[in-house]
C-alpha cells in the first residue's frame, strides 16, 4: 500500500461517491459509519462504489480489495493506495 495521503478535496469526492451510491444523505455518512451495517449495502452496492472510484477518480483497484471496503477510512485508504501522485494532484 502507498503512503500517499489523500487531500481533503479527494476525501470529499470519495464521500460524495459513497453517499450517492448508497442513496444516503452525505451528512449521515461519517467515518464511523459501516456501509453494510448502517446503510444496508450489499455486495452489489460495494462493487458499484468500487466502479465509481475507478471511473470518477481514474484509479484501478484490484478486485481482491473489495472485502476491505466497508467504511470511509477504508475507502480513503484504498483510494490513497491505488492513486498516482498525479491523480491526487501531488
Amino acid at each position: 500500500m502507498s503512503a500517499i495521503a489523500i487531500s481533503e478535496e479527494q476525501r470529499e469526492k470519495v464521500r460524495a461517491i459513497v453517499a450517492d451510491v448508497l442513496e444516503a444523505d452525505i451528512e449521515a455518512l461519517t467515518d464511523q459509519s459501516s456501509f453494510t451495517d448502517d446503510f444496508d449495502a450489499d455486495s452489489l452496492l460495494v462493487i458499484e462504489i468500487f466502479s465509481r472510484f475507478e471511473r470518477d477518480l481514474g484509479i484501478k483497484i484490484p478486485q481482491e480489495d473489495l472485502t476491505e471496503l466497508d467504511d470511509l477510512p477504508s475507502a480513503y485508504a484504498l483510494v490513497a493506495a491505488y492513486s498516482t501522485p498525479e491523480a491526487l494532484g501531488v
